[in-house]
This record gives structure tokens, sequence and C-alpha cells, in this order.
């Protein structure tokens, strides 16, 4: 019979995670995440097999629990609608009090090594795959509220998409929720009232 865990899976995904936002997936070393979580490094292979299993555990665990305002988002009836909630709950989580600040999965994917490119790959076709996602919604809505003048549907959610990853940047670089949010009124002011 095998032993029961001796430590809290939660509690240790969620300090992992704090230590990957913070770090990245390369940076982010077996003694740093040892540190936070309290664990081994016996414990922490036995437990997710490497650090990257722990990592693929922590990903799923921001998505899950980060990023589910998306879905909600998502379920908005007209484009601009969309553009406005998706865009403030990006703020809210590039700036939340209890994280740090920025993106997970952008600065995990922009900064892994050559040794784990296929990891990074991974971040980013998980992004291409939301982006997907969203000009398939636009292109579901457009007839209740309009585009911005001249993009399609593929336009708009690439200018979503690439506007998200660059307020990951400014929140990383210190940018205020309010700052983030006034970068966000001035983009919403080239996007058709519903």
């Amino acid at each position: 019979m095998a032993r029961p865990r001796e430590f809290d899976e939660d509690h240790v995904l969620e300090k992992a995670l704090h230590v990957f936002w913070e770090k990245g997936y390369d940076a982010a070393s077996l003694a740093d995440l040892q540190e936070a979580t309290g664990l081994t490094k016996s414990s922490l292979y036995k437990a997710f097999e490497s650090k990257e299993g722990l990592f693929r555990r922590v990903v799923d665990r921001y998505h899950d629990n980060h990023l589910a305002f998306r879905e909600h988002a998502l379920a908005h009836p007209t484009p601009r609608l969309i553009a406005e909630s998706l865009l403030e709950g990006i703020v809210v989580l590039h700036t939340g009090k209890n994280t740090p600040s920025g993106c997970l999965v952008t600065f995990a994917a922009l900064a892994c090594s050559a040794d784990a490119r296929p990891l990074s790959d991974e971040l980013l076709e998980s992004r291409n795959a939301f982006e997907r996602r969203l000009r398939e919604r636009f292109e579901s809505v457009k007839q209740a509220g309009p585009l911005p003048e001249g993009m399609t549907s593929h336009d708009a959610a690439v200018f979503v998409s690439t506007f998200i990853q660059g307020l990951a940047v400014q929140a990383r670089g210190g940018a205020t929720r309010r700052q983030l949010r006034q970068l966000v009124a001035a983009v919403l002011k080239s996007w058709p009232a519903n």
C-alpha cells in the first residue's frame, strides 16, 4: 500500500504557482520551489515527477483559478462588451494584490531556454488557441455590434490578444491598475459603442 502524501497538494501548487509567476519557468530553481513549498527535492519529484511536471500542474491551476473570467467575457452578446470585459479581467489579473504582476504564461513562454522550448511552444499554442476562440466569438456576434472600423474578426482578436500581452509587460514594469485602466479606456475609444 502506498503511503499517503504528507503535504497539502493545493497549498504546494499555490506556492509553486507564485514562484513560477514571479520568476518564470527557467529562473525558478528547485531551491526556490523547495523553499516556497517546504518540500524536499525527493518529495517534489515523487509527487510531480519533475520541475516541468510541477509547472504543468501550476499552469492548469492558473487557467482554472486565474483565467476563468475569460469564459464570462466571451459570453457577452457584442464584440465591444466582450473586449471590455476581457480587458478589465486582464487588468485585475495583472495587478492583483495577492499575486505577482503580469502574466504567468506570457513570461514563462518568453523566458524559456532552448532546453524548455517545447514547453514554451505549448504555452504559445495555448495563447493562440484562446485568440482563435476570441476570433470565432467576435465572428459569431458581429451582427449584434460593430468591430472597430476596418477590422475583421481576425484582426480584432489579434489586436486584443496583442494588447493583452502589452498590458502584462506594463504591469510587470510597475504600471498600476489605474494606469492600465486608462490604457484600456483609450483603446476602447476606437471601438464603436454597442
